[in-house]
């Protein structure tokens, strides 16, 4: 990990199967009655160009370094991920995240996609109240993990109003959902805990975050 990759034809071809695949190709010879023997093809197989192999490696450390994931669920991606993580040195097992604290909690960013949003956790203290605010476009999840918290919405147009209590010891998806300013405040005794999934990546510079009280 870390080392240079010195490469000296990047359009080389390569046909690469992986291993999790070679394994139950031989299992499933030797579980099969009568044994087979002689060659066999080992599916999938995946082919790619030595300068292709090393821009998706190079991938991988770039967004992990960057807090970002995204596209190695299936296929040959799944596959590479997973043996690019396999050579992780046990020391970088872990990292620190950035957060931000005030007197309501903190906040940090988890997981960042490139397609599909970011992660992130939030607190709250007992009585302490978070958001006031709505987006035009910008969806989110709320998961609370741990504690009670009640969660208020309020839609910017009708000023339908609706309440949500929810509670760590039965999780529940709540959403908020674009043109609905929403809160959530702690009517627990002790630390809220909070998972929030957002459709698209915070943007400083177009946040799609507009305060409005609840």
């Amino acid at each position: 990990m870390g080392q240079p990759i010195n490469i000296h034809d990047a359009a080389a071809p390569l046909q690469l199967v992986y291993i999790d695949d070679v394994v139950s190709a031989w299992l499933d010879l030797l579980e099969s009655s009568p044994p087979r023997s002689g060659y066999r093809d080992v599916a999938p197989l995946y082919r790619s160009t030595v300068g292709d192999l090393e821009r998706l490696i190079r991938g991988f450390q770039d967004r992990r370094q960057r807090h970002t994931v995204d596209g190695v669920g299936s296929g040959f991606a799944r596959a590479l991920y997973a043996t690019f993580l396999s050579y992780l040195p046990a020391e970088q097992f872990s990292y620190p995240l950035v957060k931000h604290e005030d007197a309501r909690g903190l906040f940090a960013e988890v997981l960042r996609t490139d397609n599909t949003g970011q992660f992130s956790v939030f607190t709250a203290y007992p009585g302490v109240t978070r958001g006031g605010h709505y987006h035009h476009t910008k969806a989110e999840k709320f998961v609370v993990v741990h504690g009670e918290a009640r969660f208020r919405f309020r839609n910017i147009l009708t000023n339908e109003t609706c309440d949500i209590p929810v509670s760590g010891r039965s999780p529940r998806v709540v959403e908020a959902v674009p043109g609905w300013s929403h809160d959530v405040t702690n009517t627990g005794s002790d630390l809220l805990v909070c998972w929030l999934w957002a459709s698209e990546v915070f943007d400083a510079n177009r946040p799609d975050t507009i305060s409005s009280k609840v």
